[in-house]
Formats: C-alpha cells, sequence, structure tokens
C-alpha cells in the first residue's frame, strides 16, 4: 500500500513542476523581431527573448534537434537541443514561429555557421503548413 501511495505523490509532483515550467515559459515576453535585426546585431543582445516567423528551409535530417528558418530577410539557424527537445522530421517548406533566446556562435562551428555568427536557442516552437508524408517523429 505504501508504494502506491509514494508512486501516486511523485506522479503528483512531477505534474507540478511540469505545470511551473509551462508558467513560467508563458510569462516571458518574447519581442517580435526580423532574422536581418538578428543578423545586424546593433540591438539585439546576446540572450534576448526573441521570436521570429518564417519558412523552415532546412532541419536536422537524423533528429530534428535543429532547422534553418528564413523569414525573407535571411536564413538563422534555431538550435533546439541545449532545451532538450526535437522537432518531427519532413518538415521544410513548412512556417515555423520559433520562440527562444539569441546566441553567438563560439569558437566552434554549428554546421555551416561561423564563429560570432548569431543562432537562436530554441524554446518553442510552432509548426503550420501542409505537412509532408511520412511525418517522423523524433525524440
Amino acid at each position: 500500500m505504501q508504494k502506491n501511495g509514494l508512486y501516486w505523490i511523485t506522479c503528483i509532483a512531477i505534474l507540478l513542476c511540469m505545470a511551473c515550467a509551462a508558467v513560467q515559459a508563458a510569462d516571458i515576453n518574447y519581442e517580435k523581431v526580423t532574422i536581418k535585426e538578428i543578423m545586424d546585431g546593433s540591438s539585439l543582445s546576446s540572450g534576448r527573448a526573441v521570436q521570429i516567423e518564417g519558412t523552415i528551409e532546412k532541419e536536422c535530417p537524423a533528429r530534428g534537434c535543429w532547422l534553418v528558418v528564413n523569414d525573407g530577410t535571411g536564413s538563422l539557424l534555431v538550435d533546439l537541443k541545449p532545451n532538450n527537445f526535437t522537432m518531427p522530421l519532413n518538415l521544410i517548406g513548412n512556417t515555423a514561429k520559433v520562440y527562444g533566446s539569441v546566441a553567438v556562435v563560439g569558437e566552434k562551428k554549428k554546421l555551416t555557421f561561423e564563429p560570432g555568427t548569431p543562432y537562436i536557442i530554441g524554446k518553442k516552437v510552432e509548426i503550420t503548413g501542409d505537412f509532408k508524408s511520412p511525418l517522423v517523429v523524433t525524440g
């Protein structure tokens, strides 16, 4: 009987932690910007919470841990791995609304992006469009 009670207490604690994390993410004020504004770097500092929207032009072929979004003003890498989530595969051509924080590629290259290039560490991604078959779920 004690094991069953401990199981339910653990489940409730996990659900409460997940709810708190969701509320914290919703409280962030994301500034809607263009990719050009991020790439120029003049007004957006590293760590700033931003929202971009554009077409997915590239994606991680194996796990969906990154994507490249183009909003018509430029292309930008969105890295999902630091927040431990992945996207389904086969999303190229769909629209992505990305919420995250601005970061800068360090000494090591990220894909083909050179050190000093801005990118976004994705915290939330909303996908719209006609999903191509087969849609492969990762993670």
